[in-house]
């Protein structure tokens, strides 16, 4: 029993310099800012980088939108930043939006990409009021 522990933790061992190395960045792979998102979210369809970008994109925007809806969904003590329609738009309609919307707004352009993707959605799909509360008597 003390053999196969000892055979366990030393294969374990050696193996960590292997488990430690970081994996070769795929391209797209670092979308810090607005404008990096922009582009991926904007690449033509006839590029040859496009299935990777679309994905990067869609992906992205698609995470965004679901930690919203989690995090501010009834119950929790969090209020929507902004209010999808439904039926929401689509991934390939989100995407187009996004990087026109970028395109119209190069003053957030070197925002980090979550932040633009924040202030597009708010300005994009902003919530209806709240109805005023009444005056206490």
């Amino acid at each position: 029993m003390r053999l196969k522990t000892l055979l366990t933790a030393a294969a374990l061992l050696a193996a960590a310099p292997a488990f430690a190395q970081a994996p070769p960045a795929a391209r797209g792979s670092h979308t810090a800012t607005v404008a990096e998102l922009a582009a991926l979210c904007g690449t033509p369809q006839t590029d040859a980088n496009f299935a990777s970008a679309d994905g990067l994109c869609r992906g992205f925007i698609a995470g965004f939108a679901q930690y919203h809806a989690v995090m501010t969904q009834p119950g929790t003590r969090h209020r929507p930043l902004f209010c999808v329609p439904d039926p929401a738009p689509t991934g390939t309609q989100a995407a187009a939006a996004f990087a026109t919307w970028a395109r119209n707004n190069p003053q957030v352009s070197n925002e980090l990409a979550v932040d633009g993707l924040a202030r597009w959605f708010i300005a994009t799909y902003p919530c209806p009021q709240p109805p005023a509360r009444r005056p206490a008597r």
